[in-house]
């Protein structure tokens, strides 16, 4: 068995394509996932599957919430060691545990082509840095996300790929769930 997590873009926001975390477990558990579990309200799922590629269990999901649900939603797949590999990739390391509360990691569905890296570069270094590594994206605020000129920077249409963003806290208990035996 693989462990996986199902990383869902915009559920739950505003009052918009609502999915109560109880009716996702059970439609991931209708789907013959194992030991489903989900990390509060935004759309993370940990479960096992057995062989199938991340590509097709994104599909999979995706369709079924659909057909479940009424409403499209996109999901990102990433393994237990992709997750693991996403945390220890951090370009931003900090010395004071409260600094990432402003560090956040966007998960493409795609590795973004050269041309779309390069659109990303103005980005890069001001107040707020911003890094693609692989098919992640780091993103460190000098203040917070609402405040930043980037909150209304488009990056997965800079970037031409589907992302969905966690803050760092999240992403960690999302791994450490996935960790559980």
């Amino acid at each position: 068995m693989n462990t996986y997590i199902a990383l869902l873009r915009g559920i739950n926001v505003g009052g918009n394509k609502i999915i109560k975390m109880q009716e996702l477990k059970a439609m991931f558990e209708a789907l013959k996932y194992e030991h489903v579990c989900t990390y509060i309200q935004s759309g993370n799922v940990v479960f096992e599957s057995e062989g199938a590629s991340a590509s097709g269990l994104a599909g999979t999901i995706s369709q079924r919430i659909q057909e479940t649900f009424g409403f499209e939603v996109p999901v990102i797949i990433r393994s237990l060691e992709e997750l693991e590999a996403a945390i220890a990739g951090n370009p931003f390391p900090q010395s004071e545990p409260e600094a990432y509360k402003r560090l956040y990691v966007s998960f493409l569905a795609a590795e973004p082509a050269a041309e779309a890296l390069e659109k990303l570069r103005p980005y890069e270094d001001g107040a707020d840095k911003v890094r693609v590594i692989g098919r992640e994206l780091y993103a460190f605020y000098e203040v917070s996300v609402s405040e930043s000129p980037l909150f209304k920077v488009s990056f997965d249409k800079l970037l031409g790929t589907v992302l969905t963003a966690r803050n760092w806290n999240t992403l960690n208990k999302v791994a450490a769930l996935a960790r559980k035996p």
